[in-house]
């Protein structure tokens, strides 16, 4: 492709992002692809440029460039969205679908760090790890109660069965784990075969599950605190509460409420609503809960796999191959 025909293309993420998400590699790939007109982390300064009707491709992600109708009248060659993070919900308009623009998530790469903490979290928790370490701390002496313990053959309950689900149920074939999942859009064909077994109810698969692990989308105002009181006692002793996902998913009150009542369960959060807990939240002192502050996603080093994703969908966009990473108007209505 000559340097003439390449498309104009802006790059706005929020502060130190492009360099966390474009490795050098990734950011010279980009601009012999597409003319970049500039790398912006304030939303203002992006709007004000003066190619801005020019710009056919933005590359956003954290700290994104949303798509209002107002900003849309004013990107009038834009045809393709890359983002370089995960749910593209939030930054988009009625009026984006009308107008026929594609975009990409790199969702799926950031779900592979996701899957990998899940699965280890899974392992630690069916160790009893965390009561161990206090029991091992305070007392000085190994925990003699192990019978119940270990992580073959146990049964793990997925809430959800996206993409996220779909890569824990992978790994976990590997300990000869009995899936259970809970997906109101899953089909029991779809579940045999990926190995699992669909639960009718959410209270079927705490009560039968080890390990409940959350996994599906927070749709404000439709699925809000779906996991209440009910499901929760309903854990089976020493059982483990696992969620990535959302916190809201989850009734907080209720939540505590049989923490409490329960010390013989673990709750894992890596996710709570609102994020942080506010203050004199108890979720802070209770000695069976453990808060990760939403480490489950991508950090670090690992941010770079999302530029590599969206500069992958680039080029095969360029040369009119299909997109693998695209999002629908219709999947982005139900993904988190």
């Amino acid at each position: 492709m000559s340097p003439a025909a390449r498309p104009l293309a802006l790059c706005k993420l929020g502060e130190g992002v492009a360099d966390a998400v474009l490795s050098a590699a990734d950011r010279a790939r980009l601009e012999s692809l597409v003319e970049v007109e500039g790398y912006y982390s304030d939303v203002a300064e992006a709007l004000a440029s003066p190619r801005l009707s020019e710009v056919e491709v933005l590359l956003t992600g954290w700290g994104s460039l949303s798509l209002p109708p107002e900003v849309l009248a004013r990107m009038t060659s834009l045809k393709l969205v890359l983002y370089a993070a995960g749910s593209v919900r939030h930054m988009l308009s009625e009026e984006f679908w009308a107008r026929g623009i594609r975009i990409v998530s790199a969702a799926d790469a950031n779900n592979e760090p996701v899957a990998d903490y899940t699965y280890a979290a899974i392992i630690m928790g069916l160790k009893g790890e965390h009561r161990h370490e206090a029991h091992f701390r305070g007392e000085r002496r190994h925990h003699a109660d192990q019978a119940h313990l270990g992580i073959y053959g146990r049964t793990v309950g997925l809430v959800g069965f996206g993409s996220t689900a779909r890569k824990v149920a992978t790994r976990l074939k590997a300990l000869e784990t009995q899936i259970l999942v809970f997906d109101p859009y899953l089909t029991e064909l779809d579940a045999q075969s990926s190995g699992a077994e669909r639960v009718e109810t959410l209270g079927d698969l705490f009560e039968r599950s080890r390990v409940v692990s959350v996994h599906a989308p927070w749709i404000p105002g439709v699925n809000d605190g779906m996991i209440g009181r009910s499901e929760l006692e309903s854990l089976p002793r020493g059982a483990v509460f696992l969620n990535t996902a959302r916190g809201a998913l989850v009734d907080e009150e209720a939540l505590i409420g049989v923490l409490r009542e329960r010390p013989d369960l673990l709750a894992n959060l890596d996710v709570t609503h609102p994020e942080p807990p506010v203050d004199d939240s108890p979720l802070w002192e209770l000695p069976n809960v453990k808060l990760t502050g939403h480490i489950a996603g991508s950090i670090g080093t690992e941010r770079t796999q999302l530029g590599r994703l969206v500069i992958d969908e680039l080029e095969r966009w360029l040369t009119g191959d299909p997109l693998q990473h695209e999002v629908t108007e219709e999947v982005a209505r139900t993904r988190a």
